[in-house]
């Protein structure tokens, strides 16, 4: 019988983060401001008439604006049917080879780790790095909104799908996959999909980028609100449509059990 796996939801509302000015807390030594920190984001979407609508954001610096923008540094190869292209390169329009055939980006968005940024709200503390999938790959470096494809057997019985998306961070093991934190800045990019789909990144599966849950309820209506104006090409969160697999830990993938 098929199991149910609880699906990761990134959505926050930013609102809950203010701490009031008669509460005393520090991060690092610093005060902490009564407001979140904040981050900018560089966009580029594809819109209907193939044009391409390039715009910059400021949003509050938490998991579920920095998500849009922090699963690959600069100089990751992207498979497309051009050959690799790095992240950085691609623009809205280029064909990228996912499982289901090409598919063409319609949105990237890019941020900058920096060490030492001074908030406790932000997803952007550290980075990871495995070494690329072949002997002629060379070493990914992830920014913490990436997921890994993984598959099993056993999902099939269990899931009735072939593979599950979980975070690449839960994989962590201190040697093949490291979290490390560079002493300098970093540029981050995402990019989505007209479908969400699995792309190859030098050479490993990962997905490309879909907000999860994005519901008033589930973040908020005020985080909803600004996510919709980011993605230009859309008239709706919605329209990201269903995710290509099953979003779920690696702690919940230990867990299952063939009935």
């Amino acid at each position: 019988m098929a199991q149910t796996l609880p699906i990761e939801t990134q959505g926050t509302d930013f609102n809950a983060y203010a701490v009031s000015k008669d509460q005393v807390a520090t991060f690092d030594g610093q005060p902490r401001r009564d407001t979140p920190l904040t981050r900018t984001i560089e966009a580029a979407a594809f819109l209907s008439d193939h044009s391409i609508h390039e715009s910059t954001f400021t949003v509050p610096a938490t998991p579920t604006f920095e998500a849009c923008a922090s699963a690959f540094a600069r100089g990751t190869l992207i498979s497309t049917v051009m050959g690799p292209i790095a992240v950085e390169d691609l623009i809205p329009g280029d064909l990228v080879e996912t499982h289901r055939g090409p598919e063409p980006v319609v949105w990237k968005g890019s941020t900058s780790y920096l060490p030492n940024f001074a908030s406790d709200t932000t997803s952007l503390s550290y980075l990871l790095r495995l070494p690329g999938d072949g002997i002629d790959q060379s070493d990914l470096l992830l920014g913490p909104a990436a997921r890994l494809v993984v598959r099993q057997d056993r999902f099939a019985d269990l899931l009735n799908c072939e593979a599950v998306l979980a975070p690449a961070s839960d994989y962590v093991d201190g040697d093949r996959i490291l979290q490390i934190t560079p002493p300098g800045a970093v540029q981050l990019y995402h990019f989505a999909l007209r479908r969400h789909g699995i792309i190859r990144a030098n050479g490993h599966e990962l997905e490309s980028y879909h907000p999860g849950r994005v519901s008033a309820s589930e973040i908020g209506s005020s985080v909803r609100s600004m996510m919709l104006s980011m993605f230009k090409h859309l008239k709706d969160l919605e329209g990201f449509g269903d995710l290509a697999f099953p979003r779920t830990t690696r702690d919940v993938i230990e867990t299952l059990r063939v009935a």
